[in-house]
């Protein structure tokens, strides 16, 4: 057994050991193992089987549509502060001992490539509605995210190899995004030659744009969708050509790489020192912000926001610089993902659509800018009262969620041809949700902010909201009951649950910023 391959094994012994060792741990990794166990039980339930399946063609295109997003999105990454497979401790380790380049880049490649699988994990919680509507198996669950865990790894890769190539030559870095804009308006153009032709049926046309030979053409992307449409239609050649495609521009760019030399081993080291401070900083208890290299500036400073205000001016100010149009990137991922989750599912109604962007919403909200306020002195040391503080530093995710409600349900509007009352209803339940999240975050952060055991901050965080959100779910119950009991004529009973839910997590999330208003009176953080 060589070096690198002991390195592996033992890496993985020693996550498993890890994980044997910690409750917290282990307690999480059981209760994803039982949602697990109840998604593949309810999947398998018996279905009306008179009810028709829908094409598989469109799954293919949801798929495809992901893997482009996921593609494009860290492949552009390459243009800023790149990336890298290696950690600090691999670069103190590995770089210096005595192993060939190839060895080095190649353990990289496989630790890379096996953290890349598990991003696609949350895929296979949506094996219900996906043997309901398309009748496919869990195993192909298991090829979906294999594909989705390969175009981020292919996305990352392609991301390091232009930084590495392109970082010191600017006509190398203007080739290079010439050569990425070209690619996106070929996929634009694809859609448009299937869309065009009849816009009343826009959404055939694009299911046809991901099948078609085209786009199965198309780098990454295209030959990731090809595989799959070759293992769903079991057709060994097509399977067998997109394999090729596949493993051979994974060979190609691993041979850029050795060519770059030493320029590839100065960029990582830089990356894995950027990241290791981010690591420590996180120990400590404060929460890593990403920057870009290049950052919009525009108008420096603000005239208004007297007191705690100004930590209203200056989230403004940090958004107005962060977001791409009028959403953040993370929003905009968010936003594409339950459009299209609503567009296979718009046969089921509004509630699975919502329950799924509610889902996401969970994250993002606790990824927010108040909670890397909490690591910063002068928020405490203000002269303001405690809850106008927490106020002013929540103020700004309010607005950022009306709009986002808005940008992601109006297009399911139109697209699923729900009534506009739901519409509004799910808005303003989406933006109370908002509210009912940032509210757990600051209660979080109240009771454990600070401490070392994160599975366990995830875990209490998981029932903390389910908490405040138990009120409204059972008055939703309680409610469609009675009116079926009474008989009593409701216009639409997905409004009214949408408007249930509304005023409860509105009072429960307002409840619970009370119960913190003094969270800011004195810097609790732990530096351990």
């Amino acid at each position: 057994m060589n070096a690198i391959s002991y390195l592996i094994l033992t890496r993985m012994k020693n996550t498993l050991r890890n994980l044997l060792r910690s409750p917290a741990k282990l307690i999480y990794v059981l209760i994803l193992a039982a949602a697990m166990g109840f998604t593949f039980f309810a999947g398998n339930l018996e279905t009306d089987p008179n009810r028709p399946l829908r094409d598989v063609r469109e799954l293919i295109a949801g798929v495809g549509g992901l893997c482009t997003l996921m593609f494009l999105l860290l492949a552009y990454s390459g243009f800023g502060a790149g990336g890298s497979f290696f950690r600090m401790p691999d670069v103190n380790l590995i770089f210096p001992a005595p192993f060939p380049q190839r060895s080095v880049l190649l353990y990289g490649l496989i630790q890379q490539a096996g953290s890349s699988m598990l991003l696609g994990f949350f895929m296979l919680f949506q094996y219900t509605w996906m043997h309901e509507l398309y009748n496919i198996s869990f195993g192909f669950l298991l090829i979906l995210m294999l594909a989705y865990g390969a175009s981020v790894f292919l996305g990352q890769f392609v991301a390091m190899v232009l930084y590495v190539a392109t970082s010191a030559d600017e006509r190398r870095r203007r080739i290079a995004r010439i050569l990425y804009v070209c690619y996106i308006a070929l996929i634009l153009c694809l859609a448009a030659a299937y869309v065009l032709p009849d816009l009343d049926a826009w959404a055939k046309g694009l299911v046809a744009a991901a099948n078609s030979p085209l786009f199965f053409a198309s780098p990454v992307s295209g030959w990731l969708t090809y595989l799959v449409s070759g293992i769903l239609t079991c057709t060994l050649s097509d399977c067998l050509i997109a394999l090729g495609l596949l493993v051979g521009v994974t060979g190609l760019l691993f041979a850029l790489i050795q060519r770059l030399g030493s320029d590839f081993y100065e960029d990582v080291i830089k990356t894995a020192e950027t990241a290791q401070s981010a690591i420590n900083a996180s120990r400590q208890g404060a929460v890593a912000e990403t920057t870009p290299a290049r950052v919009k500036v525009g108008k420096t400073g603000f005239s208004r926001g007297m007191g705690a205000a100004a930590i209203y001016e200056k989230h403004k100010l940090e958004d107005r610089r962060s977001r791409v149009l009028i959403l953040d990137k993370m929003s905009l991922i968010w936003v594409v993902m339950v459009i299209l989750f609503g567009f296979f599912m718009k046969e089921e109604g509004l509630i699975p659509v919502f329950v799924m962007a509610t889902y996401f919403q969970f994250f993002s909200v606790s990824m927010g800018r108040f909670n890397r306020e909490l690591t910063k002195p002068y928020i405490y040391l203000m002269p303001e009262p405690p809850l106008r503080k927490m106020l002013h530093a929540l103020r700004e995710s309010l607005p950022a969620a009306v709009l986002e409600a808005i940008v992601m349900f109006v297009p399911l509007y139109f697209i699923m041809g729900f009534p506009l009352a739901e519409l509004v209803c799910a808005i303003l339940a989406r933006i109370s949700f908002s509210l009912l999240f940032l509210a757990g975050n600051v209660v979080l952060m109240r009771i454990w902010h600070g401490r070392s055991s994160k599975m366990f901050t995830m875990l209490l965080y998981f029932g903390i909201m389910l908490l405040l959100m138990l009120p409204g779910i059972l008055l939703v119950i309680m409610a469609l009951a009675a009116s079926q009991v009474l008989a009593l004529a409701v216009v639409s009973e997905i409004a009214l649950s949408f408007v249930i839910l509304t005023i409860s997590n509105t009072l429960f999330g307002l409840l619970a910023l009370f119960l913190c208003r003094n969270m800011l009176q004195y810097a609790e953080l732990s530096e351990s």
